[in-house]
């Protein structure tokens, strides 16, 4: 495969001037509410950017194409000896308004809603598939949007994030394994590739309980899901039945993940965080990992890529 890539400067395209045997560009891609960023190192006669300048990139191959890493800010540019120079930049996405306080409720809605009310504020587009799961009430008090729809995606067990003008809250689990709704690939294991996966020792759990006090009738109350023994016990101030066991069962799903993780290294290919990956070819550790973070690097010996996953 060869490798290829396009970048943009303020709505231009500056590719041609920039050399790939003598330069250097890195992608990160991150799951969660990390800002993805890129870095290049680029010899030549290359304009240096300002800060906060629009940086839109794509790689891929000749043969595949190309693919969308999204759009980024300027943060730093430094030359280097007028050689060449180093530049960084992240994603976009998580603007100032994202970050201010706020104070709110929603009521009677479902978390589908609740999303798309705080994407509208900051003209996002959303992916979610939790429109089946209804609240009776949430507050907003005094927190961020990004911090309000991180602890949602904690509460609920959700993969949450923000990539290319879309606000992403998906179920990690759907029927009782990986979401089929997650973006998915396959690997199989060659000499192309390296991988280290560690088994965790940890408390695997066959139920959760949860328990919260019930004002109105002022009686202690408990849902449990699962069963049998070792069971996870979790206290908190539930609205109602409901609403203790959807999050009973994302404590049980998330105290359940985690027992294997570790990176892989090989070629590269299209391939996102956040997504299902299917091992194949190992001597003990095939199966499915979520991808927690991918850095692809181009430069004079190709496009390689590295990851981190956890079962």
């Amino acid at each position: 495969m060869t490798p290829i890539f396009k970048l943009e400067a303020n709505g231009v395209d500056v590719t041609k001037s920039i050399n790939l045997n003598s330069s250097k560009i890195s992608f990160r891609d991150e799951a969660g509410t990390v800002s993805d960023d890129i870095s290049l190192t680029i010899e030549g006669s290359f304009k240096k950017p300002s800060y906060e300048d629009e940086l839109k990139l794509w790689i891929g191959t000749k043969e595949r194409g190309l693919f969308y890493c999204g759009l980024f800010l300027v943060q730093s540019s430094v030359n280097k000896d007028d050689m060449s120079i180093d530049i960084r930049a992240t994603a976009t996405d998580f603007s100032k308004s994202l970050k201010r306080k706020r104070n709110l409720s929603y009521e009677r809605v479902s978390i589908k809603n609740i999303v798309e009310q705080v994407a509208s504020r900051h003209e996002l587009k959303v992916a979610c598939d939790f429109d089946d799961l209804h609240l009776f009430h949430l507050e907003q008090t005094s927190e961020s949007d990004l911090h309000f729809l991180k602890r949602m995606s904690s509460d609920y067990n959700a993969l949450f994030s923000i990539k290319n003008e879309t606000v992403i809250f998906k179920k990690k689990i759907k029927d009782s394994k990986k979401s089929v709704d997650l973006p998915r690939y396959k690997m199989l294991k060659n000499e192309q590739t390296s991988i280290s996966i560690e088994n965790v020792n940890k408390t695997l759990y066959a139920s959760c309980k949860a328990i919260w006090r019930d004002t109105k009738q002022n009686t202690q109350k408990s849902v449990t899901v699962g069963s049998d023994e070792p069971m996870k016990i979790i206290k908190d101030s539930f609205e109602n039945e409901a609403d203790a066991k959807i999050k009973a069962e994302a404590t049980l799903q998330k105290a359940n993940a985690g027992t294997k993780n570790g990176t892989i290294s090989s070629y590269g290919f299209e391939l996102y965080a956040g997504g299902v990956l299917e091992l194949q070819g190992t001597a003990q550790d095939d199966g499915e990992y979520n991808i927690i973070s991918v850095s692809h690097t181009l430069d004079s010996s190709g496009w390689n890529m590295s990851m981190e996953i956890e079962n």
